[in-house]
């Protein structure tokens, strides 16, 4: 089994090129442009890994984080 890495990034440059580079090496990924988003991904798909840009419109990095910590 595959470990599954989520990605909340809106930057489809750095989206891209860690997709790229982690699918690759074997994991699967799943990914967000948005904080709510992630957040909503990171329920359902439960990955074993989060990585998470903290410059995000709208909800930033560090409310998101503290949201995946309260759940």
């Amino acid at each position: 089994m595959k470990a599954r890495v989520l990605i909340i990034e809106d930057n489809s440059q750095n989206l891209y090129l860690t997709r790229f580079l982690l699918e690759a090496r074997g994991y699967e990924v799943v990914q967000a442009e948005t904080g709510p988003l992630g957040l909503e991904l990171a329920s359902k798909v439960l990955p074993d890994v989060i990585l998470l840009d903290i410059q995000l419109p709208g909800m930033d990095g560090h409310a998101v984080a503290r949201a995946l910590k309260r759940d």
